[in-house]
């Protein structure tokens, strides 16, 4: 009789203690082997649990997006710039502020030498504002003290840094994204711990420190632990933290634990770290308040979206179960019990949701997705002439003392960037650009991949060269399937008049090279643009078509 009394009992502790542990937003046991860790050795233990992020390719981006940075009202959310309302069509526009967005290496690739998988680790890659992106071209993040440059609203402001330890030209993101961007480079100082050390173009080892366990330089990193304590965790970014997961299979710890910094490098380093019983605001380590569910979160938010969404929901509390309604009716136990595969809608829908656990709910929260029909409007191909008045420059020969090394130009959704690269050289006139040795010419589309691009020169001798972006090349003619294309010159300039771009159309027998405007868009139930579809269930100019 003792013997089983002492069986139960250890029974019930051993389900007690399988209950709790659990880490922070369902992340359950991912962060069990940074248990009992300190300082150092907790980095470690975190760089082995995060590292080899299963990245989706730098134009993959584009849809993952849809998962981690979409806003309240359907639109891109833009981490530069607070005066923008871009669809997901809008991109790469570089006139001015407003013009277009695209793909921002938080830290910036050339630091890196485009390598992957950093290139396109979407914790780091963030949408922005084509323009201001520009404007910081690869300049550190700082404080800045004589401003230069200021977006709208003074959103984002470059200049010379005013904190202490740096005295180069910094470009300083808005107080509300702070310490997102502080966790993003603690992220990336551990998910990377065996490569950012080689990180030495640019201004990267100004940023970084050569010791991998320290991860930053030293003026970098106490302005990156008071921008982390003044903007802390919010809903919005543990949301992204979570889709993140979805997308690439990894997660940032120090969005999961705030504060975690100070386990690592700060006043708390001679602490062991908890995984399931964490405090990251200082004092005794204490459980999660036994008294309250947290409210279920949705991702992505609440706003309108074109065509189909998959939207999920968490909670903090950890073993809560969340239930739904679709119907306007409050949610209960009695209601819909969510599961991981989330939820689909393909018409405006109400969604109220409630966490449950041990007899106790959560507040209930409410999300109104409105789906608009019509899809979006078919992509414009054609040819685009190559000169000064493309490019928005006054040049008519050799670049002038003054002149940019960069230039770009949009058109149907087309955008063009020439630069100097290595070069000192480069030309343009009413009639033509000329590509030197070491000049660039990147070929972006926004309206969907491109799968030829025919160049128009005075030439037919000289080298055309593929940089950037896969396909094969046959004289001035590209061929391949991307929407981002570098080319380069083998030696002496190539003069160039126009390219004609043909884009992807995909119908279900394969890619077709037809008239845009009459092509059918079909799109699979998740509501994402698909390209060459297999078998199985689509949506084609707004119904459901099953192609066998």
């Amino acid at each position: 009789m003792k013997k089983t009394t002492f069986s139960l009992t250890l029974l019930l502790i051993l389900c007690v203690v399988s209950i709790w542990a659990q880490g922070p937003n369902n992340s359950g046991t991912y962060y069990q082997a940074a248990n009992g860790k300190k300082g150092e050795a907790l980095k470690t233990a975190l760089f082995n649990i995060i590292k080899n992020p299963d990245v989706v390719s730098y134009n993959g981006l584009i849809d993952a997006y849809h998962k981690t940075d979409t806003r309240t009202d359907g639109k891109i959310r833009d981490w530069y710039s607070n005066a923008t309302n871009y669809t997901w069509n809008d991109r790469n526009g570089n006139a001015s502020e407003g013009a277009g967005w695209n793909r921002e290496h938080s830290v910036p690739q050339s630091w890196f030498s485009e390598a992957s998988p950093m290139k396109s680790d979407i914790v780091h890659v963030l949408p922005t504002d084509c323009y201001v992106n520009n404007r910081r071209s690869s300049f550190p993040f700082g404080e800045v003290g004589n401003v230069t440059y200021a977006s709208n609203n003074s959103y984002s402001k470059l200049g010379s840094c005013k904190t202490p330890g740096y005295s180069g030209t910094v470009f300083e993101p808005n107080d509300e994204i702070k310490g997102d961007i502080a966790r993003i480079y603690f992220y990336m100082v551990t998910c990377y711990e065996d490569r950012f050390t080689n990180w030495t173009k640019g201004s990267a080892t100004q940023v970084f420190s050569s010791d991998k366990y320290q991860g930053l330089d030293a003026w970098c990193m106490d302005m990156m632990m008071r921008w982390s304590k003044n903007d802390p965790v919010d809903a919005v970014e543990t949301a992204r933290n979570n889709a993140v997961q979805e997308v690439q299979g990894n997660r940032n710890p120090f969005v999961d634990y705030p504060g975690l910094e100070d386990y690592v490098w700060g006043s708390k380093k001679e602490v062991a770290f908890s995984y399931d019983n964490y405090n990251g605001t200082g004092g005794t380590i204490i459980p999660p308040d036994p008294n309250r569910v947290e409210d279920p979160v949705f991702s992505p938010m609440a706003g309108t979206y074109k065509n189909a969404v998959n939207v999920t929901l968490s909670c903090t509390t950890t073993g809560a179960s969340i239930y739904y309604t679709l119907d306007g009716t409050e949610p209960s136990v009695n209601s819909t019990l969510y599961t991981t595969d989330g939820i689909n809608l393909t018409e405006t829908t109400t969604i109220k949701a409630v966490a449950y656990l041990d007899g106790m709910y959560s507040t209930t929260t409410t999300a109104t997705y409105v789906i608009e029909t019509g899809g979006d409007e078919p992509p414009v191909d054609g040819e685009i002439a190559l000169n000064n008045t493309f490019f928005g420059v006054s040049w008519n020969g050799p670049k002038p003392s003054n002149g940019e090394s960069s230039m770009t130009g949009t058109e149907n959704g087309i955008t063009i960037t020439y630069s100097a690269g290595s070069s000192a050289n480069m030309y343009c006139n009413s009639e033509q650009i000329r590509m030197y040795g070491g000049n660039e010419l990147k070929v972006e589309s926004g309206n969907g991949e491109m799968v030829k691009l025919e160049f128009v020169t005075k030439d037919s001798t000289k080298e055309l060269l593929l940089l950037d972006g896969g396909g094969n090349i046959d004289g001035y003619t590209w061929t391949g399937l991307a929407n981002s294309v570098t080319f380069g010159a083998a030696a002496n300039h190539i003069k160039m008049l126009s390219v004609k771009v043909t884009l992807a159309i995909y119908d279900p027998s394969g890619i077709q090279d037809i008239n845009l405007s009459t092509e059918k868009k079909i799109f699979d139930l998740q509501g994402r643009r698909v390209q060459n579809p297999s078998k199985g269930l689509y949506i084609i100019n707004g119904r459901k078509v099953i192609l066998k």
